[in-house]
């Protein structure tokens, strides 16, 4: 949990100029999206966002949405799958993917599945 705190801390301090976050197969947990995502939330650069096998839950879909949301003109790469989310979960982490005009690959999906694009 310490290593997200850390995580959270560089991306406040360089939220405007980060480009990939990669923390997939770290089994943070919500827990450890917590302490990351309100800097991610600041984010405004971000072309590679990957929280893959996390064990995330749909406690944070809607505020993950909210960071596709405010990276949707350089977002390339969204990798949220193989977590707990449920398909509410997936729909909200999806939400605002079609806005994102320079999006190649996206990979949201519950424990074992992912909708690829």
């Amino acid at each position: 949990l310490a290593d997200c705190y850390a995580i959270g801390t560089v991306l406040r301090l360089y939220h405007n100029i980060v480009k990939t976050v990669n923390v997939g197969g770290c089994r943070i947990g919500d827990d450890g999206l917590t302490a990351i995502l309100p800097a991610l939330l600041q984010t405004q650069a971000l072309a590679h966002l990957t929280l893959s096998q996390n064990d995330l839950s749909d406690k944070h879909a809607e505020s993950l949405s909210a960071v596709v949301h405010n990276n949707k003109s350089t977002l390339l790469h969204l990798h949220t799958d193989n977590n707990n989310f449920t398909d509410y979960g997936v729909a909200q982490v999806n939400q605002h993917t079609h806005l994102c005009t320079k999006l190649v690959s996206v990979a949201v999906g519950t424990l074992g599945s992912a909708n690829q694009e």
